[in-house]
């Protein structure tokens, strides 16, 4: 079931995060992101972005365990104001393959159309094929293709979704 992220559960989702990172981005994304170092700033990053309330953010639990972490909220994309964007969906490895992240994605875009948007935006970094591949199943549509920069020193991919 999914529910609002609470307090108690930043370490968790926080963990979620960094152990999905080291996974899935060692190949092409900076490798200073992935150290201990980067993981400790991300985790406080993480913690502040929770505390401030920025966007809505949703936890997927099954039997008393946390198994994925949900954001979701306005885009800070410029050429897409007024648009929904899902900015985080991370699953435990473990319990990936078992159609929560999709389960996510229906509930990011109830969500959406629940609060009057018509579009929904997400990003992934261009070398992670199986989460291209994920958002394209459920519905997305690449729509740009752009080099990040610093701190990422990669290339990512929008993908976005038209609402009905």
């Amino acid at each position: 079931m999914i529910r609002p992220l609470s307090e108690k559960d930043y370490n968790i989702a926080i963990d979620i995060v960094n152990t999905n990172w080291k996974r899935t981005y060692s190949n092409y994304v900076n490798p200073l992101l992935l150290n201990e170092i980067g993981c400790n700033e991300r985790a406080e990053e993480l913690r502040h972005d929770f505390q401030s309330k920025r966007l809505s953010e949703y936890v997927w639990e099954e039997q008393g365990q946390i198994l994925a972490l949900l954001s979701i909220g306005d885009t800070a994309d410029i050429d897409k104001k007024g648009a929904f964007e899902i900015w985080r969906i991370y699953v435990r490895p473990e319990a990936q393959g078992h159609n929560i992240g999709s389960k996510c994605i229906l509930f990011a875009e109830q969500e959406a159309k629940r609060q009057g948007y018509q579009e929904i935006v997400i990003w992934a970094f261009q070398e992670n094929t199986t989460a291209i591949s994920f958002y394209q199943k459920n519905g997305y549509v690449i729509d740009k293709n752009e080099y990040l920069g610093e701190p990422y020193l990669t290339f990512g991919i929008r993908l976005i979704k038209t609402l009905m």
